[in-house]
């Protein structure tokens, strides 16, 4: 078994960094001396509102603080960057830098010319327009363009973008005259790549998959759908067992209701003259959810008491149901993690203490609670009491301090084994029988360690509880009175502290009363001691008050 004693979790916060990437717009990588270049920089996370982007050639400040450079001072060989100064989650002043771009100056550039397709699709229905737009390469800060169909120029089609309706089997293309200063020896004419367009009725597609199957009951699952070639109007609907998901319209699903063995599908509904299937269902997905385990946990004081003392360890055996392979536990103590992956735990603990032990599994299965805390408990300590010193004074065993006791009574000369007194609980005690006695001191959340043993024999004391005299008044001031009721008696009077110091001694010689003055004693208890000719002891508590 393992001692903790005194262990404090660190716990740190997690800091948010961020970062900046550069880049060049395309066909810009290579070009002519003294040109104007673009470089944007793209910000990692974009909620550090008090973002600053330094840019840097060949590592010199640049002065500018904006997310785009534009410039036309670097030379072939120069290499720009972005230093990004930023306040990081923390609040904390924070940097980070940027990849490098190196720049290529040539003054021999070939034109080139690129279209891409930036509006519409392709293949698509005969009536829909599409939208081309030309990308120069090196084509000078005046190019000229002029679209081609077929090879054929395209009347009044000279702008950079061009927008129509196609035939099928159209072939486009762009034609581009630059006036670039660099572009000798080549031709300053260029010819794109061409598109060929495919008009005709489209088929309509969906497919859709699941973030996770198997999964646990209850547990939120998301569907997502995919979808192609749907033309104009298009919707969806989700179905699990042949039931529509009302709230359910868009490409998505998220559902925490299923059950094993359900079926998950989805209808797309094409209305669109150009698509040939105005309805189409997707794939299926059968679910297999599985039932949580009920699980749970508690603890065992397997060592020490509870209540006990503030210097006795305590072990504590955690034990769980249903939690799988592998599961991690932890105790914690007042709120704080103070043991980690054992099922024993063993502390010393100060009164008030709360120790808990939490139990959550590792293999990904099914379980009601992913986390579970046994029930708390509250440690009860005290101060171990002063091991107590018993005495024999006349008939009666006193501890030689107040409080709560337990006593006991043994065969043997040990305060081992011993059984309890029942009903013997002060500080002073009469033998019931021959025996050894010992006493242990009681706060009831913690017990001393066990007095001397003293043994009584009745040759020592005689007439145990033998009531032979009145005595009184008790509580007095001072002044006691003795009372054999006329029986006339030859006596020694001793009278004793708690501690079982000896306080007073006298005879009382042939008197049936007697009259002794205690007033010079401090307030408080003491024992007077009574013994007659034939050894016959009694022993009386009195209290002197002031």
């Amino acid at each position: 078994m393992l001692l903790f004693l005194g262990l404090h979790s660190k716990m740190q916060a997690q800091v948010v960094l961020d970062s900046v990437s550069i880049f060049l717009p395309y066909g810009m990588d290579t070009s002519c001396p003294g040109t104007q270049l673009m470089l944007y920089a793209v910000q990692s996370n974009d909620t550090f509102s008090t973002s600053e982007y330094h840019w840097y050639i060949n590592s010199t400040y640049t002065g500018v603080r904006l997310d785009t450079l534009y410039t036309t001072a670097p030379v072939d060989g120069d290499t720009i960057s972005c230093h990004l100064v930023y306040r990081n989650s923390l609040g904390l002043l924070d940097s980070f830098t940027s990849n490098s771009i190196v720049i290529h100056r040539s003054t021999s550039i070939r034109p080139r010319v690129a279209i891409s397709l930036t509006h519409g699709t392709n293949p698509d229905c005969s009536y829909r327009p599409l939208t081309f737009y030309a990308f120069p390469v090196n084509g000078g800060t005046a190019p000229a363009f002029q679209w081609l169909r077929n090879g054929l120029p395209i009347p009044t089609e000279d702008s950079q973008a061009i927008t129509r309706i196609f035939a099928d089997g159209d072939t486009i293309s762009v034609q581009m005259i630059g006036n670039s200063t660099c572009s000798a020896p080549y031709n300053d004419t260029a010819i794109s790549s061409y598109v060929v367009i495919s008009r005709d009725s489209i088929t309509a597609s969906i497919s859709i998959i699941t973030t996770r199957n198997p999964i646990c009951l209850g547990t939120i699952d998301t569907f997502d759908a995919t979808i192609a070639n749907y033309g104009v109007g298009a919707s969806l609907a989700w179905y699990v067992n042949s039931t529509l998901v009302p709230t359910a319209l868009g490409p998505e699903l998220i559902t925490s209701s299923l059950h094993n063995g359900d079926i998950v599908y989805c209808i797309l509904r094409a209305p669109d003259p150009c698509v040939i299937n105005d309805t189409t269902v997707s794939n299926v997905v059968t679910m297999t959810v599985i039932t949580p385990l009920s699980n749970t946990a508690y603890t065992i004081l397997t060592r020490g008491a509870n209540p006990g003392c503030l210097d006795s360890p305590v072990t504590f055996t955690g034990h769980y149901t249903n939690f799988g392979v592998g599961p991690a536990y932890d105790w914690y103590v007042n709120g704080v993690m103070v043991a980690h992956d054992t099922t024993v735990f063993t502390n010393l603990y100060l009164n008030g203490d709360v120790v808990t032990f939490k139990v959550h599994p590792n293999d990904n299965g099914c379980y009601i609670n992913d986390t579970f805390s046994a029930p708390s408990v509250l440690m009860i300590r005290d101060s171990t009491p002063v091991t107590p010193l018993v005495s024999l004074i006349g008939d009666l065993l006193i501890a030689n301090s107040g409080g709560h006791y337990i006593w006991y009574l043994n065969t043997v000369n040990s305060c081992v084994g011993g059984h309890i007194v029942p009903g013997a609980i002060d500080q002073t005690f009469h033998p019931i029988a021959p025996g050894y006695y010992y006493a242990v001191k009681d706060t009831n959340n913690c017990q001393s360690v066990c007095s001397n043993v003293i043994y009584i024999s009745l040759l020592d004391v005689k007439n145990v509880y033998k009531p032979t005299v009145k005595i009184f008044p008790n509580p007095t001031t001072g002044v006691v009175n003795l009372d054999w009721e006329g029986r006339t008696v030859n006596m020694k009077l001793e009278v004793y502290d708690l501690l079982g110091h000896g306080l007073l001694h006298q005879d009382i010689v042939n008197r049936s009363t007697y009259e002794t003055d205690l007033s010079y004693l401090p307030e408080g208890n003491y024992l007077l001691v009574l013994k007659d000719e034939d050894g016959t002891k009694s022993t009386h508590k009195i209290y002197i008050s002031k």
